[in-house]
């Protein structure tokens, strides 16, 4: 049977937000010399209120999430100080750049950061990049748990790159290499956080090495898809060898399963330079044992699909948007803050479990790729 509890208060709360970077906000044509390409970055009285209200945002509204990632931040050493005032009380930060050059021949400065609550249940324990193309990064991010169990989360900040071709099935190919890239970088992080440990495990007083909450630590990727959760990167991540879970449809089969009605879905969660509204933000998570990617110990794939990863208390309890306008000159960002909440249960809260027949082979980090090849 499911363990069924109320959700302990330390659930842990994962966000994603694109900032809408000021280096990427265009600037009305009639503003300047006719022809010039403005972006909001290249006058402090055009960036400067909205950088303010960003910050007070993520102080006040995502307090309460243990992690924020955050997509198009902006490097600028003024944005940095003014974010840092308002959010450094709250949260620990680490940022990684993009490469490459843009106009005038600068470095770019927008990329990618992560936001560590310092009273909440991890700790930053490191961050880097890797690249999956010209100019385009993703962030990998190691958290531990400060207390009990110390197992290790192990995160994917990405943002995917916009389907400006005009091949649709190249533009969903491009997104899903890319997001093949972030979850072998994941896993090969994760296999080296479970190699230092395996000792560990192996002289476990009680002599049980497959207790759920020990043996396993938590996989997360979320961010800006530029695409929904029908399209090719998050089916890629749902599927075999990665077996991610979707928040967004896992909340939605459980809202049907349970018959309440209601939204299936979270709707627009951003409005693009093109004026469409699309819903692209999102967090896809799984749970990995010490021998490889679980399908969930006594639970089945339909009841993984539902957020259900194991049978002891391991599961999502929600995913749902912030509502903020996308309309108007004085907005925040285009894109909708979503948050997911996982219950993930330590050794004193959960029984121990048998180890389960429902396990897939290990990724190795030799491997070959998947199926889908480089278009770049």
């Amino acid at each position: 049977p499911l363990h069924t509890n109320f959700p302990h208060a330390t659930a842990l709360s994962v966000t994603t937000f694109n900032m809408l970077a000021s280096v990427h906000r265009s600037m009305p044509s009639e503003i300047g010399t006719c022809g010039e390409d403005w972006r909001e970055s290249d006058r402090a009285e055009w960036w400067m209120p909205r950088a303010k209200e960003l910050a007070k945002f993520v102080a006040e509204e995502l307090a309460s999430s243990d992690v924020v990632l955050l997509q198009e931040w902006w490097n600028r050493q003024e944005f940095c100080d003014i974010f840092d005032g308002y959010t450094a009380h709250i949260f620990e930060r680490a940022s990684e750049q993009r490469p490459g050059l843009v106009r005038g021949g600068l470095k770019r400065e927008d990329g990618m950061a992560v936001l560590v609550k310092k009273t909440g249940r991890l700790e930053l324990v490191n961050s880097s990049r890797i690249c999956t193309g010209p100019q385009r990064i993703a962030q990998i991010v190691h958290c531990r748990e400060k207390y009990g169990d110390k197992r290790n989360v192990v995160i994917g900040n990405t943002h995917l790159s916009f389907p400006g071709g005009p091949c649709h099935i190249t533009n969903e190919r491009k997104q899903a290499y890319e997001a093949h890239l972030v979850a072998r970088a994941v896993a090969r992080e994760g296999r080296r956080l479970q190699d230092t440990c395996s000792l560990d495990l192996e002289s476990s007083d009680d002599g049980n090495i497959f207790t759920q909450c020990a043996g396993s630590h938590l996989e997360l990727i979320a961010g800006d898809f530029n695409s929904n959760s029908c399209g090719l990167a998050a089916t890629v991540l749902e599927s075999h060898p990665y077996r991610f879970v979707n928040s967004m449809s896992a909340s939605a089969q459980q809202a049907l399963t349970a018959s309440i009605g209601g939204r299936v879905n979270l709707g627009v969660t951003h409005r693009n330079h093109l004026g469409e509204n699309v819903s692209v933000d999102h967090v896809l998570a799984r749970l990995v044992h010490h021998e490889g990617v679980s399908l969930g110990f006594g639970c089945s794939e339909a009841l993984l699909r539902l957020g259900y990863f194991d049978s002891v208390g391991t599961r999502l309890l929600g995913c749902q948007k912030r509502r903020i306008s996308l309309e108007g000159d004085s907005i925040l960002s285009d894109h909708r803050p979503v948050t997911a909440l996982f219950e993930w249960p330590t050794s004193t809260t959960c029984v121990p479990a048998k180890k389960g027949p429902y396990l897939l082979n290990e990724i190795g980090s030799n491997s070959t790729l998947h199926f889908l090849q480089s278009p770049l």
